[in-house]
């Protein structure tokens, strides 16, 4: 019986390293995301508001993976440290999910679904000369295409597009 309390303290133990080490990496992706919120990385192929989306839930998977883990363990890891850890992840998670990515797409839908309707309703051919030199010409504007683009990457990652 001496034994297995040893044990389980020393197991204890372990959790409350893994967790210190979980706390640090917490730390850097709050850092992470306080200096790219702004201007975050994104890739060439991806539209800037979908873009920064991907790039916050990029970064939401990588801190959500571990704390999984840890509630599998809370009854062995209800100590004050796994309290401040949890907290702290949930601070960062609202964060990046509320602040973040429902800023991004509340402004997205906002300033853009009057825009394409207006860019929607003009004509696609436009006629240009007189007489017998007639020319027609694709009157498509390239804020529809980044439009269009923004919201085919909005509908993949899951949100409604208006």
């Amino acid at each position: 019986m001496k034994t297995r309390k040893e044990i389980k303290d020393l197991l204890t133990e372990k959790y409350v390293d893994v967790l210190k080490r979980y706390e640090i990496e917490l730390a850097d992706m709050e850092e992470l995301f306080r200096i790219g919120k702004d201007k975050p990385p994104i890739s060439k192929n991806m539209p800037p508001k979908a873009g920064s989306i991907a790039w916050s839930r990029s970064i939401m998977g990588r801190i959500k993976a571990p704390i999984k883990k840890f509630k599998t363990k809370a009854d062995q890891l209800m100590i004050q440290k796994f309290k401040d850890v949890a907290f702290k992840y949930v601070h960062l998670a609202k964060e990046l999910d509320k602040n973040h990515e429902e800023i991004i797409y509340n402004t997205w839908t906002r300033e853009n679904t009057g825009e394409a309707i207006e860019l929607l309703q003009e004509h696609i051919l436009t006629k240009t000369g007189d007489g017998d030199s007639v020319d027609y010409k694709v009157n498509f504007a390239p804020q529809l295409k980044v439009i269009i683009r923004e919201a085919k990457f909005l509908d993949r990652i899951g949100k409604n597009i208006p």
